[in-house]
């Protein structure tokens, strides 16, 4: 896995100093600073769906329960939404699948740290919407702290 340098040991250095004491109370949960690396979708244009490479999301951190499943206010972090409407869960491979019901989704695997997320509300909005939210997917590597 390459992380970019700069960025990562910017966020791991802000992890160290913020988050000590959370750390700290809960010795059984996972940290991984994580970085998007690509992001494209569709962004509705002149009435027609356009492909585009979009400018990726800024570094984020996710957390685990201890017992693998990501927690949903990191999750929810990821989303820039409520966390009360993310869900997730742990598949039997180890692989993490949250959702929420905005078309929101986030797929992650902490064995290998890389994953995706992606947001689908503009693909269900009405063809005739002059303006839509636009549709994306975005992939991710992680270091755990």
């Amino acid at each position: 896995m390459i992380l970019k340098e700069r960025p990562i040991k910017k966020l791991i250095t802000a992890l160290a100093i913020l988050l000590p004491t959370s750390a700290v109370a809960q010795p059984d949960k996972d940290w991984w600073a994580c970085q998007p690396v690509e992001s494209v979708g569709l962004k509705w244009e002149d009435g027609k769906w356009n492909v585009k490479a979009f400018e990726p999301d800024p570094l984020f951190v996710l957390m685990s329960d201890g017992e693998g499943v990501l927690t949903q206010d990191s999750v929810a972090e990821v989303f820039g939404k409520d966390p009360g409407n993310v869900k997730c869960s742990k598949m039997s491979t180890g692989h993490v699948s949250c959702a929420n019901a905005s078309g929101d989704s986030l797929y992650f695997d902490p064995n290998t740290a890389n994953g995706g997320y992606s947001y689908m509300f503009g693909a269900s909005q009405q063809q005739t919407d002059k303006i839509k939210d636009a549709v994306s997917v975005s992939a991710f590597e992680c270091i755990r702290d």
